[in-house]
């Protein structure tokens, strides 16, 4: 009978130790800026921003198929908010600086960069993370979200976008330009 207890007791401050963890994580921040006026969220399946792609290879396929949503959380700086951006960046930057977040990339400065990170196994990657500063426009950190991400057919996914051979459908982030558009005009 004490023995039944004592493994309880044990689960119990294990949940416990679990459940509490303060550590901060880029999907609680997420959750939390979701309605803060400063942010732009969007969240996007890949259904609509992959168009028709039946002309590439069966690997750019799979590559493909493993991408299931992308999620934007974007801060554009306005007149009035940057000392908000300031606290808001140092925060972001705080996340990354988590072990869990495997830097592939980075290129550009602290004031003005971009950074693609990965949070999963080097050959199962469950999520990508693009985390682009500009000091004097804000800064956006998009999750492309999956599920057995490959990161080098990714890789070679993004160079096949970059020369036009993927079909991606711009207008799923039309979103995105008129919500600038709109805080641009209120300022």
């Amino acid at each position: 009978m004490k023995s039944i207890q004592k493994i309880l007791l044990m689960c119990l401050l294990a949940f416990a130790a679990i459940a509490c963890n303060t550590e901060p994580s880029l999907q609680k921040y997420y959750v939390e800026k979701q309605n803060d006026a400063n942010f732009i969220v969007i969240d996007v399946p890949a259904s609509l921003f992959l168009g028709s792609n039946s002309t590439l290879s069966e690997e750019q396929q799979t590559a493909l198929k493993s991408i299931e949503k992308a999620n934007v959380l974007a801060f554009p700086i306005s007149g009035d908010n940057q000392e908000i951006f300031e606290k808001e960046k140092e925060n972001v930057d705080q996340i990354f600086t988590q072990k869990k977040y495997k830097l592939l990339f980075r290129m550009g400065s602290v004031a003005k960069g971009v950074r693609l990170m990965y949070l999963g196994e080097e050959d199962a990657i469950d999520e990508f993370i693009l985390y682009g500063v500009h000091n004097e426009k804000g800064f956006a950190v998009a999750r492309i979200l999956g599920d057995d991400m490959n990161p080098g057919a990714i890789m070679k996914l993004m160079k096949s976008a970059g020369e036009g051979d993927i079909d991606v459908n711009m207008s799923a982030f039309d979103q995105l330009d008129d919500i600038l558009e709109d805080k641009d005009s209120v300022q």
